[in-house]
């Protein structure tokens, strides 16, 4: 899908103060952090990014590109620091953008993942697999074990920040193939997810575009 460009930010859209954000260095080494505020046409607020419990060190002038979900559309534009600062709490401003690209997500967006995950089959055999593409209503996995059955479960750790939920979405077999080193990979679909569920993996899907801005 093509990129639309706009003024920041953008008609009809108010950021919330708190709305995550996520700041990217050039190779796209990208940070979480959380929007504090802005004022228009002078500079955007942002927290300082900590990973492991560690506070992310960022210079003066130092580019960064900029991602903000809105719900229906990511939007992305390039900055630079303005200022470190540490009172009352440590933060950055940012320059205020001149432009930013809006990108629409589709209805059912796919994401390249890494998710450990379990096949459990009707007779509750366990079989390790490794889901590699994650939609609302299906994914691509690969295994070491050349799948039979049309319809299985699928079991593995949606985990977002600090929340994790165990998730089980019944799955049935669309398509197969083997590949070159004798792993199986399956293209599956989801059957009849309870709500809460759907709702999770929705949020894991969003989660994982926002991060990796991947997707399909």
């Amino acid at each position: 899908m093509n990129a639309q460009h706009s003024t920041f930010p953008g008609q009809g859209i108010r950021p919330r103060i708190w709305e995550r954000v996520q700041l990217a260095r050039p190779g796209n080494v990208r940070f979480d952090s959380r929007l504090i505020g802005y004022i228009r046409g002078m500079s955007l607020l942002v927290t300082q990014p900590v990973r492991e419990g560690l506070r992310m060190d960022f210079l003066e002038g130092e580019p960064l590109e900029v991602r903000m979900f809105t719900g229906s559309e990511i939007h992305v534009f390039e900055t630079h620091v303005l200022q470190v600062c540490i009172a009352p709490v440590h933060y950055l401003h940012l320059a205020y953008p001149e432009q930013m690209r809006i990108q629409p997500l589709r209805r059912t967006p796919w994401v390249d993942v890494r998710i450990p995950a379990t096949l459990v089959l009707a007779d509750a055999t366990r079989v390790p697999a490794l889901l590699e593409n994650l939609s609302e209503n299906g994914a691509r996995l690969g295994a070491n074990f050349d799948m039979k059955e049309e319809g299985f479960l699928i079991s593995f750790a949606g985990r977002i920040d600090e929340m994790n939920r165990e998730i089980q979405l019944p799955a049935r077999l669309v398509r197969r193939r083997q590949q070159k080193d004798g792993m199986h990979e399956y293209s599956v679909s989801f059957g009849e997810v309870e709500e809460v569920e759907r709702l999770w993996l929705k949020c894991l899907v969003l989660r994982h575009m926002l991060e990796n801005g991947n997707e399909k």
